[in-house]
């Protein structure tokens, strides 16, 4: 059994994120010692783990707090976790065409400041192009 510092120190987490997911409910000391420490078992490396690999696709604690509950409760969370998945490739495609169009704005402002320094539209006591928008003099 660990206790809760032996497993943030084994687990790459602090003792005080440990405490906050046990609060959020995911995490969950085995047992208690005569002293009253948290106590862990060696499968709470795993499901932390899980927790940081979730994290790092950057699912929010909530959704895996939900999947690690559906998984407790002896059930398998794969029709949750498409659903959270597809969620989150929406969400990806839909930054992916913000992104694009933010590109495209660049491109432009490139271009249009590129243009004044050759043309000599840009020199002191000038307002810069960049401040203009396209079209605008």
């Amino acid at each position: 059994m660990l206790r809760i510092g032996q497993l943030a120190r084994s687990a790459g987490f602090s003792a005080k994120t440990l405490r906050y997911y046990e609060d959020l409910g995911l995490l969950r000391p085995s047992r208690r010692s005569a002293s009253n420490y948290r106590l862990y078992d060696g499968a709470a490396v795993g499901r932390l783990a899980f927790v940081r690999r979730a994290q790092g696709l950057g699912l929010c604690l909530e959704d895996i707090r939900r999947i690690l509950e559906i998984s407790d409760e002896g059930r398998v969370p794969c029709e949750h976790v498409i659903g959270v998945v597809d969620r989150e490739l929406d969400r990806i495609t839909a930054q992916f065409g913000r992104l694009h169009e933010l590109r495209k704005e660049f491109l432009g402002l490139r271009l249009r400041l590129s243009e004044a320094l050759e043309s000599g539209d840009a020199r002191p006591g000038k307002a810069c192009p960049c401040f203009q928008k396209e079209g605008e003099e």
